[in-house]
């Protein structure tokens, strides 16, 4: 009995260290993904905002633009697991929602006969973009931010438009868009 009561603390320890996550470059292999952190969404805003410049310069530059954003959604939405919420400020009627791929990618470069009014958000002259959270929530491994997205053009001119992003963090410990609502800000009619 004395030699039970001698080992229960090391078996104690073993038992707490077994169940505990352990943690394998940024993601836990028990108990799943690490918590999104306030600077997690802030990184993956900047990134959402520098891939949009991106694919302008690359088309302003005769690039392959389809080809680079088709790239940046595959690693920045959520579309290989399943539909991602996404709603385009730019959009309306029966193809107001994106939520396949194909509706993502007509959209951000246009092109798809599916999608005849879609011209290429991502393919005007932006040359700088910023994000300004009004305030962001988390729950683990799901971040939601609200705020404002400032697009520049080349000729200085600024659109500011509302943006509402989810972002989860998957098993493999990379942030992913699951929800993208963006609309333009309301403005009553003047008296």
């Amino acid at each position: 009995m004395l030699r039970i009561h001698r080992l229960l603390p090391l078996l104690l320890s073993a038992i707490v260290i077994a169940l505990a996550p352990v943690r394998v470059h940024g993601a836990a292999v028990h108990g799943g993904p690490v918590p999104i952190t306030v600077a997690d969404l802030e990184a993956a805003q900047r990134g959402w905002c520098d891939a949009l410049l991106a694919i302008s310069k690359t088309h302003r530059d005769g690039g392959d633009a389809k080809a680079l954003a088709a790239d940046i959604i595959d690693a920045a939405y959520n579309y290989a697991a399943a539909p991602v919420l996404f709603k385009p400020t730019l959009t309306h009627g029966e193809q107001t929602f994106r939520v396949t791929r194909e509706g993502a990618l007509a959209y951000f470069v246009g092109g798809n006969p599916a999608y005849p009014e879609d011209t290429g958000f991502a393919l005007k002259p932006w040359a700088a973009a910023r994000y300004e959270n009004a305030a962001t929530y988390i729950e683990g491994n799901l971040g939601v931010t609200m705020g404002h997205v400032i697009f520049t053009d080349t000729s200085g001119k600024e659109t500011k438009v509302e943006k509402t992003w989810i972002f989860r963090r998957g098993d493999d410990g990379k942030l992913r868009i699951v929800l993208h609502k963006s609309t333009i800000p309301y403005s009553p009619a003047k008296k």
